[in-house]
Protein backbone atom coordinates (compact mmCIF):
# COMPACT_ATOMS: atom_id res chain seq x y z
CA UNK A 1 0.00 0.00 0.00
CA UNK A 2 1.23 3.88 -0.86
CA UNK A 3 1.59 5.80 2.49
CA UNK A 4 1.79 9.21 2.40
CA UNK A 5 3.57 11.76 4.28
CA UNK A 6 1.97 11.62 6.99
CA UNK A 7 1.96 7.69 7.32
CA UNK A 8 -1.30 6.66 6.28
CA UNK A 9 -2.50 4.64 3.96
CA UNK A 10 -4.55 6.24 0.97
CA UNK A 11 -8.49 5.84 0.04
CA UNK A 12 -7.64 4.23 -2.71
CA UNK A 13 -5.01 1.78 -1.86
CA UNK A 14 -7.10 0.87 1.21
CA UNK A 15 -9.91 -0.23 -1.19
CA UNK A 16 -7.37 -1.95 -3.32
CA UNK A 17 -6.85 -4.01 -0.71
CA UNK A 18 -10.21 -5.49 -0.05
CA UNK A 19 -11.07 -8.88 -1.35
CA UNK A 20 -13.52 -10.36 -3.58
CA UNK A 21 -15.26 -11.88 -0.76
CA UNK A 22 -14.94 -8.41 0.97
CA UNK A 23 -16.62 -6.64 -1.72
CA UNK A 24 -19.61 -9.29 -2.30
CA UNK A 25 -20.00 -8.93 1.56
CA UNK A 26 -20.09 -4.87 1.15
CA UNK A 27 -22.69 -5.11 -1.14
CA UNK A 28 -24.96 -7.76 0.46
CA UNK A 29 -24.94 -6.01 3.43
CA UNK A 30 -26.04 -3.07 1.64
CA UNK A 31 -28.84 -4.76 -0.67
CA UNK A 32 -30.06 -6.81 2.72
CA UNK A 33 -30.44 -3.59 4.79
CA UNK A 34 -32.24 -1.68 1.53
CA UNK A 35 -34.89 -4.42 1.68
CA UNK A 36 -35.46 -4.43 5.35
CA UNK A 37 -35.86 -0.46 5.36
CA UNK A 38 -38.39 -1.05 2.12
CA UNK A 39 -39.51 -3.62 3.93
CA UNK A 40 -40.99 -1.00 6.21
CA UNK A 41 -38.54 -2.62 9.09
CA UNK A 42 -37.04 0.97 9.53
CA UNK A 43 -40.45 2.07 11.27
CA UNK A 44 -40.64 -0.58 13.47
CA UNK A 45 -39.46 -0.07 17.10
CA UNK A 46 -36.05 -0.84 17.22
CA UNK A 47 -36.53 -2.03 13.30
CA UNK A 48 -33.41 0.63 12.79
CA UNK A 49 -31.33 -0.32 15.03
CA UNK A 50 -31.39 -3.61 13.40
CA UNK A 51 -30.60 -2.34 10.10
CA UNK A 52 -28.03 -0.09 11.36
CA UNK A 53 -26.16 -3.64 13.55
CA UNK A 54 -26.56 -5.28 9.98
CA UNK A 55 -25.31 -3.20 7.61
CA UNK A 56 -22.07 -2.31 9.88
CA UNK A 57 -21.41 -5.95 11.06
CA UNK A 58 -21.10 -7.70 7.89
CA UNK A 59 -18.15 -6.03 6.44
CA UNK A 60 -17.02 -6.16 9.97
CA UNK A 61 -17.09 -9.92 9.76
CA UNK A 62 -15.62 -10.17 6.56
CA UNK A 63 -12.82 -8.12 8.02
CA UNK A 64 -13.20 -4.85 6.38
CA UNK A 65 -11.96 -2.63 9.66
CA UNK A 66 -11.42 0.30 7.69
CA UNK A 67 -13.07 3.42 9.58
CA UNK A 68 -13.03 5.67 5.83
CA UNK A 69 -14.50 2.52 4.12
CA UNK A 70 -17.01 1.69 6.14
CA UNK A 71 -17.78 5.39 6.71
CA UNK A 72 -18.58 5.49 2.90
CA UNK A 73 -20.61 2.58 3.21
CA UNK A 74 -22.93 4.25 5.45
CA UNK A 75 -23.20 7.53 2.86
CA UNK A 76 -23.67 5.47 0.15
CA UNK A 77 -26.90 3.45 2.05
CA UNK A 78 -28.52 6.60 2.91
CA UNK A 79 -28.21 7.96 -0.30
CA UNK A 80 -29.74 4.73 -2.02
CA UNK A 81 -32.43 4.75 0.40
CA UNK A 82 -33.18 8.20 -0.37
CA UNK A 83 -33.41 7.76 -3.85
CA UNK A 84 -35.46 4.80 -3.60
CA UNK A 85 -37.93 6.16 -1.19
CA UNK A 86 -38.49 9.16 -2.88
CA UNK A 87 -38.29 8.27 -7.07
CA UNK A 88 -39.58 4.83 -7.02
CA UNK A 89 -42.82 5.83 -4.60
CA UNK A 90 -44.01 8.90 -5.58
CA UNK A 91 -47.55 8.23 -7.18
CA UNK A 92 -47.80 4.44 -4.88
CA UNK A 93 -50.43 5.50 -2.69
CA UNK A 94 -53.50 3.41 -2.44
CA UNK A 95 -56.02 6.22 -3.57
CA UNK A 96 -59.49 6.09 -4.09
CA UNK A 97 -61.45 8.90 -6.35
CA UNK A 98 -64.44 7.23 -7.38
CA UNK A 99 -67.18 5.24 -6.94
CA UNK A 100 -66.22 2.85 -9.40
CA UNK A 101 -63.03 1.48 -7.05
CA UNK A 102 -63.57 -1.37 -4.44
CA UNK A 103 -62.10 -0.73 -1.31
CA UNK A 104 -60.72 -4.65 -1.25
CA UNK A 105 -61.80 -5.13 2.28
CA UNK A 106 -62.21 -8.96 2.99
CA UNK A 107 -65.10 -8.89 5.03
CA UNK A 108 -66.98 -6.33 2.64
CA UNK A 109 -68.31 -4.40 5.18
CA UNK A 110 -67.96 -1.68 3.76
CA UNK A 111 -69.39 -1.84 0.03
CA UNK A 112 -68.38 1.57 -1.67
CA UNK A 113 -67.05 4.96 -0.86
CA UNK A 114 -67.26 8.28 -3.16
CA UNK A 115 -65.64 11.58 -2.38
CA UNK A 116 -67.04 14.56 -4.25
CA UNK A 117 -67.51 18.38 -3.64
CA UNK A 118 -66.70 18.19 -0.47
CA UNK A 119 -69.40 15.15 0.63
CA UNK A 120 -68.32 11.54 1.11
CA UNK A 121 -70.24 8.59 0.83
CA UNK A 122 -69.74 5.36 2.15
CA UNK A 123 -72.54 2.15 1.42
CA UNK A 124 -71.81 -0.30 4.68
CA UNK A 125 -73.95 -3.48 5.58
CA UNK A 126 -77.27 -2.89 7.37
CA UNK A 127 -75.80 -4.58 10.71
CA UNK A 128 -73.20 -2.09 11.19
CA UNK A 129 -74.39 1.07 13.48
CA UNK A 130 -73.33 4.44 13.89
CA UNK A 131 -70.19 4.69 11.97
CA UNK A 132 -67.86 7.67 11.76
CA UNK A 133 -66.00 8.69 9.36
CA UNK A 134 -62.04 10.38 10.17
CA UNK A 135 -59.53 12.25 7.81
CA UNK A 136 -55.84 13.57 8.96
CA UNK A 137 -53.52 15.22 6.05
CA UNK A 138 -51.04 13.13 4.95
CA UNK A 139 -47.27 14.53 6.29
CA UNK A 140 -44.56 12.19 4.64
CA UNK A 141 -44.90 9.01 2.43
CA UNK A 142 -42.54 6.53 4.17
CA UNK A 143 -41.42 3.74 1.19
CA UNK A 144 -44.85 3.80 -0.24
CA UNK A 145 -46.95 3.88 3.29
CA UNK A 146 -48.80 7.43 3.76
CA UNK A 147 -47.86 8.42 7.77
CA UNK A 148 -50.81 11.15 8.42
CA UNK A 149 -51.03 13.51 11.55
CA UNK A 150 -51.39 11.59 15.23
CA UNK A 151 -55.16 12.78 15.56
CA UNK A 152 -58.18 12.12 13.04
CA UNK A 153 -60.65 14.46 12.88
CA UNK A 154 -63.69 12.65 13.46
CA UNK A 155 -67.39 13.55 11.91
CA UNK A 156 -70.47 11.50 12.47
CA UNK A 157 -71.75 9.57 9.11
CA UNK A 158 -75.44 10.49 8.67
CA UNK A 159 -77.96 7.66 7.03
CA UNK A 160 -79.16 8.30 3.67
CA UNK A 161 -82.75 7.60 4.19
CA UNK A 162 -83.91 7.14 0.60
CA UNK A 163 -80.56 4.62 0.35
CA UNK A 164 -80.43 1.96 2.79
CA UNK A 165 -77.16 1.51 4.14
CA UNK A 166 -75.64 4.15 2.52
CA UNK A 167 -74.50 7.24 4.91
CA UNK A 168 -73.18 10.72 4.05
CA UNK A 169 -70.53 13.70 5.89
CA UNK A 170 -69.28 16.49 4.90
CA UNK A 171 -65.49 16.68 4.96
CA UNK A 172 -63.47 19.78 4.74
CA UNK A 173 -60.68 18.61 2.42
CA UNK A 174 -58.18 21.12 0.29
CA UNK A 175 -57.48 20.93 -2.63
CA UNK A 176 -53.75 20.31 -4.04
CA UNK A 177 -53.18 17.87 -0.38
CA UNK A 178 -53.67 14.16 -0.28
CA UNK A 179 -55.54 12.95 2.97
CA UNK A 180 -56.30 9.91 5.05
CA UNK A 181 -59.92 9.14 5.42
CA UNK A 182 -61.23 5.72 7.82
CA UNK A 183 -64.27 4.66 8.55
CA UNK A 184 -65.05 2.99 12.23
CA UNK A 185 -68.09 0.99 12.38
CA UNK A 186 -69.11 -2.49 14.61
CA UNK A 187 -69.84 -5.60 12.54
CA UNK A 188 -73.24 -6.51 15.17
CA UNK A 189 -75.42 -4.42 17.45
CA UNK A 190 -73.96 -6.76 20.72
CA UNK A 191 -72.66 -4.59 23.39
CA UNK A 192 -69.35 -6.14 23.51
CA UNK A 193 -68.78 -5.90 19.74
CA UNK A 194 -65.06 -5.06 18.44
CA UNK A 195 -64.91 -1.92 16.79
CA UNK A 196 -63.42 -2.26 13.18
CA UNK A 197 -61.73 0.37 10.95
CA UNK A 198 -61.18 0.52 6.70
CA UNK A 199 -58.67 3.24 5.75
CA UNK A 200 -57.90 4.62 2.37
CA UNK A 201 -55.84 8.02 0.52
CA UNK A 202 -57.63 10.30 -1.19
CA UNK A 203 -55.63 12.25 -3.48
CA UNK A 204 -56.73 16.25 -3.77
CA UNK A 205 -55.12 17.13 -6.76
CA UNK A 206 -51.60 17.06 -5.30
CA UNK A 207 -48.89 18.07 -7.74
CA UNK A 208 -46.07 15.50 -8.90
CA UNK A 209 -43.63 17.70 -6.83
CA UNK A 210 -45.77 18.26 -3.55
CA UNK A 211 -46.00 14.54 -3.43
CA UNK A 212 -42.39 13.52 -4.40
CA UNK A 213 -41.63 15.75 -1.25
CA UNK A 214 -44.07 13.80 1.03
CA UNK A 215 -41.81 10.39 -0.28
CA UNK A 216 -38.53 12.36 0.31
CA UNK A 217 -39.49 13.52 4.30
CA UNK A 218 -40.78 9.93 4.97
CA UNK A 219 -37.72 8.10 3.79
CA UNK A 220 -35.78 10.94 5.02
CA UNK A 221 -36.78 10.42 8.52
CA UNK A 222 -36.44 6.44 8.44
CA UNK A 223 -33.07 6.69 6.64
CA UNK A 224 -31.97 9.19 9.61
CA UNK A 225 -32.43 7.06 12.56
CA UNK A 226 -30.65 4.07 10.31
CA UNK A 227 -27.41 6.27 9.31
CA UNK A 228 -27.79 7.98 13.20
CA UNK A 229 -27.16 4.04 14.89
CA UNK A 230 -24.57 3.17 12.21
CA UNK A 231 -22.19 6.41 12.27
CA UNK A 232 -22.72 5.56 16.36
CA UNK A 233 -21.53 2.33 15.99
CA UNK A 234 -18.83 3.27 13.75
CA UNK A 235 -17.76 6.22 16.00
CA UNK A 236 -17.43 4.22 19.19
CA UNK A 237 -15.88 1.17 17.76
CA UNK A 238 -13.17 3.13 16.31
CA UNK A 239 -12.84 5.39 19.69
CA UNK A 240 -12.92 1.64 21.27
CA UNK A 241 -10.09 0.13 18.69
CA UNK A 242 -7.93 3.58 18.71
CA UNK A 243 -7.77 3.63 23.20
CA UNK A 244 -6.62 -0.53 22.38
CA UNK A 245 -4.00 0.38 20.75
CA UNK A 246 -2.65 2.91 22.21
CA UNK A 247 -2.77 0.36 25.92
CA UNK A 248 -0.79 -2.07 23.88
CA UNK A 249 1.45 0.53 22.72
CA UNK A 250 2.25 1.42 25.87
CA UNK A 251 2.37 -1.60 27.39
CA UNK A 252 4.83 -2.65 24.59
CA UNK A 253 7.13 -0.15 25.32
CA UNK A 254 6.97 -0.72 29.27
CA UNK A 255 8.10 -4.27 28.36
CA UNK A 256 4.87 -5.83 29.41
CA UNK A 257 3.96 -7.48 26.19
CA UNK A 258 5.85 -8.61 22.90
CA UNK A 259 4.99 -6.78 19.91
CA UNK A 260 2.13 -7.86 17.62
CA UNK A 261 3.24 -11.48 15.81
CA UNK A 262 5.38 -12.39 18.81
CA UNK A 263 3.02 -12.34 21.89
CA UNK A 264 1.36 -15.94 21.38
CA UNK A 265 2.55 -19.99 22.32
CA UNK A 266 4.25 -21.23 18.35
CA UNK A 267 3.09 -25.11 19.46
CA UNK A 268 -0.55 -24.00 21.08
CA UNK A 269 -1.12 -20.11 20.60
CA UNK A 270 -1.80 -19.01 23.74
CA UNK A 271 -0.46 -15.43 25.18
CA UNK A 272 2.68 -15.31 26.66
CA UNK A 273 4.63 -12.71 28.37
CA UNK A 274 7.85 -11.22 28.14
CA UNK A 275 9.84 -12.76 30.77
CA UNK A 276 8.24 -16.09 30.25
CA UNK A 277 10.52 -19.47 29.17
CA UNK A 278 7.62 -21.48 28.97
CA UNK A 279 4.32 -21.48 27.59
CA UNK A 280 2.15 -21.36 30.79
CA UNK A 281 -0.63 -23.79 29.02
CA UNK A 282 1.34 -26.60 27.06
CA UNK A 283 4.74 -25.75 28.97
CA UNK A 284 6.84 -25.20 25.45
CA UNK A 285 10.14 -23.10 24.83
CA UNK A 286 9.26 -19.28 24.03
CA UNK A 287 11.55 -18.65 21.55
CA UNK A 288 11.65 -14.97 20.72
CA UNK A 289 14.66 -12.71 18.43
CA UNK A 290 17.40 -11.03 20.88
CA UNK A 291 16.40 -7.88 20.27
CA UNK A 292 12.56 -8.85 22.16
CA UNK A 293 14.66 -10.53 24.88
CA UNK A 294 14.51 -8.62 28.42
CA UNK A 295 17.60 -7.75 29.78
CA UNK A 296 17.59 -9.99 33.13
CA UNK A 297 20.86 -10.16 35.18
CA UNK A 298 19.34 -12.94 36.88
CA UNK A 299 19.68 -14.99 33.72
CA UNK A 300 22.69 -16.43 31.15
CA UNK A 301 22.39 -18.17 27.72
CA UNK A 302 22.51 -21.87 27.47
CA UNK A 303 26.26 -22.92 26.13
CA UNK A 304 24.42 -25.67 24.02
CA UNK A 305 21.45 -23.58 22.28
CA UNK A 306 22.02 -20.37 23.11
CA UNK A 307 18.07 -20.03 24.80
CA UNK A 308 17.60 -17.70 28.18
CA UNK A 309 18.23 -19.92 31.47
CA UNK A 310 17.17 -18.57 35.30
CA UNK A 311 20.27 -18.49 37.37
CA UNK A 312 18.94 -20.74 39.90
CA UNK A 313 17.90 -23.44 36.54
CA UNK A 314 19.28 -27.31 36.64
CA UNK A 315 18.66 -27.67 32.98
CA UNK A 316 17.77 -25.82 29.93
CA UNK A 317 14.23 -25.45 29.51
CA UNK A 318 14.68 -25.96 25.52
CA UNK A 319 17.16 -27.93 24.74
CA UNK A 320 17.40 -30.42 28.21
CA UNK A 321 21.14 -30.12 28.75
CA UNK A 322 21.96 -30.16 32.51
CA UNK A 323 24.49 -27.78 34.19
CA UNK A 324 26.68 -29.37 37.31
CA UNK A 325 26.70 -26.30 38.72
CA UNK A 326 25.19 -22.88 38.50
CA UNK A 327 27.81 -19.88 38.82
CA UNK A 328 27.43 -16.93 40.92
CA UNK A 329 28.84 -13.42 40.35
CA UNK A 330 29.05 -11.15 42.76
CA UNK A 331 30.11 -7.39 41.38
CA UNK A 332 32.04 -4.90 44.30
CA UNK A 333 30.74 -1.74 44.79
CA UNK A 334 35.20 -1.71 43.68
CA UNK A 335 34.61 -3.00 40.26
CA UNK A 336 35.70 -6.13 41.22
CA UNK A 337 33.87 -9.31 40.82
CA UNK A 338 34.02 -12.28 41.95
CA UNK A 339 32.80 -15.75 40.23
CA UNK A 340 31.98 -19.09 42.18
CA UNK A 341 29.90 -22.12 42.14
CA UNK A 342 30.06 -22.11 45.86
CA UNK A 343 28.30 -19.94 48.55
CA UNK A 344 28.32 -19.17 52.06
CA UNK A 345 26.33 -16.64 54.47
CA UNK A 346 27.60 -13.85 55.40
CA UNK A 347 28.14 -13.86 59.17
CA UNK A 348 27.06 -10.15 59.39
CA UNK A 349 23.88 -9.46 57.06
CA UNK A 350 22.87 -12.93 55.94
CA UNK A 351 23.74 -12.27 52.20
CA UNK A 352 24.63 -14.90 49.86
CA UNK A 353 28.12 -14.22 49.20
CA UNK A 354 30.52 -16.08 47.06
CA UNK A 355 33.23 -18.85 48.69
CA UNK A 356 36.51 -17.22 46.95
CA UNK A 357 34.82 -13.66 48.42
CA UNK A 358 37.22 -11.56 50.56
CA UNK A 359 34.39 -9.24 51.79
CA UNK A 360 30.64 -9.07 51.69
CA UNK A 361 28.93 -7.10 48.63
CA UNK A 362 25.76 -6.20 50.58
CA UNK A 363 27.56 -4.89 54.21
CA UNK A 364 30.93 -4.62 53.26
CA UNK A 365 32.67 -7.22 56.00
CA UNK A 366 35.85 -8.39 55.61
CA UNK A 367 36.53 -12.00 55.40
CA UNK A 368 39.25 -13.42 56.87
CA UNK A 369 41.10 -16.72 55.06
CA UNK A 370 39.94 -18.62 57.25
CA UNK A 371 36.54 -18.19 57.34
Amino acid sequence: MTVNANGKVSLKDEFRSLTTKQLVGIIVATAVSLVLEVLGLGTMCLGFLIIAVVLYMVPHLLGVMSVRIKAIIGAVFVILALLIGTFAYTGSADVYEDASKDNGTNDKVIKEMTYENGVFEVTILETVYEPTVGYSEIINITFGAPRMNVELTETALNPIESEPGRYSAELDLDEGEMYYIQVTYKETDAEDAKENGRGFYIDMGISASDEMMLCFMGSGITTAFVAVLFFMILIFSALMRKFVGNTRDRMEAEGRLYPQGYGRCKECGAMVLPGEINCRKCGAYIDVPDELRAKKKDFFQCSECGAEVPNDASECPRCGARFDSVETEITHVDGTVDVSSETFECSECGAEVPSNATRCPKCGAKFDEDD
